[in-house]
């Protein structure tokens, strides 16, 4: 019988790629091994497609139902992760709510994330091993540090987004969309983020925009669906003040994975610090991200070909800085 691994990471899309070379690693620890996600529902859509993960239980972040519905719904999460048999589980997130999943999983091995304010005895004892937070570390290296407190190995740190799903969202983005088969390519735009203090001025965008299409870049601008951030696109457009020959707005038009699929397809990838950019980095695409008030040194992009911009108040940040990557990436433009 196979052995069974558990992932259990209670966050946002971002944190759930950045799973990706942990789930990798445990294949090449043991390749016939099954790998289940838990995850908060929705978060997980990246990694749907991807061959190595086995199921993708979801759970409600928030939930209006009554109390007693909430513990039926609960009750029925810990039935099922006990009725799996798991030989390994990972508590990549600290909420008190995965203690009673640690318990219902039995007798495997659980590792779980250190946090200052769950070093009581009810949280320590729940798990086989607590392994160290991030610190100075990249959140990838902290998640990798999970598999080597079970004494799993680590053979690599890569992180990598399987290539054979992409391409078919290409093709189908690539056929509905006749924008991205121009000779000169494209560059790819995520201005939005879900948090305000990640924002850049809209208004800097737009001067953005209009610099490399002066520069004869073609644009995609996306976003997610969230009506606020279409429309936020849509006001950088407006103010950009380009022929439409020169921008393709896909605003809230694609999945997460056709997101990937559409950075992988273009020249280069400008964004926030958002899931985004953590596509960018697991497609190989050289990419900007500016970076406000979250900590560099565990969030960056995962890839020697990310450069970043890091500022406290990302109004700091100038386009001119912006512009002096672009060249220096792509001297010709």
């Amino acid at each position: 019988m196979s052995n069974k691994y558990l992932i259990v990471i209670l966050r946002f899309h971002g944190d759930v790629l950045l799973t990706k070379p942990m789930i990798d690693n445990i294949k090449l620890n043991d390749p016939d091994g099954q790998i289940d996600l838990l995850l908060y529902k929705g978060t997980g859509s990246i990694l749907e497609q991807e061959k190595s993960i086995n199921e993708i239980i979801e759970i409600d972040n928030a939930s209006k139902a009554n109390i007693f519905s909430r513990i039926k719904k609960e009750i029925n999460l810990w039935t099922k992760v006990r009725s799996k048999k798991y030989k390994y589980a990972f508590f990549l997130t600290t909420q008190w709510r995965v203690v009673p999943i640690s318990w219902a999983i039995g007798k495997a091995m659980k590792a779980a994330v250190d946090d200052k304010k769950r070093r009581k005895i009810l949280w320590t004892k729940s798990f086989s091993v607590i392994f160290p937070e991030a610190l100075e570390k990249h959140i990838v290296q902290r998640n990798l540090s999970a598999l080597k407190s079970l004494d799993l190995t680590v053979f690599h740190e890569d992180l990598i987004l399987d290539p054979v799903p992409l391409k078919k969202e290409y093709k189908a983005l690539s056929e509905s969309f006749p924008f991205l088969n121009q000779g000169n390519g494209y560059c790819l735009i995520h201005p939005t983020s879900r948090r305000e203090k990640k924002l850049w001025d809209k208004e800097r965008f737009s001067e953005l925009i209009n610099l490399l299409a002066k520069q004869n870049l073609s644009v995609v601008i996306t976003s997610g669906p969230d009506l606020n951030e279409v429309g936020y696109v849509e006001e950088i457009i407006e103010k950009a003040n380009v022929h439409d020959q020169q921008v393709l707005n896909l605003a809230g038009k694609t999945s997460l994975l056709g997101l990937a699929a559409l950075i992988k397809g273009a020249k280069f990838f400008i964004g926030l610090d958002s899931v985004a950019s953590h596509i960018a980095a697991s497609v190989n695409k050289e990419s900007i991200t500016l970076f406000g008030p979250s900590n560099p040194i565990n969030w960056k992009p995962w890839s020697d070909r990310a450069k970043i911009i890091v500022r406290n108040d990302l109004k700091n940040i100038e386009v001119g800085e912006v512009i002096s990557l672009v060249e220096e990436m792509y001297p010709q433009s």
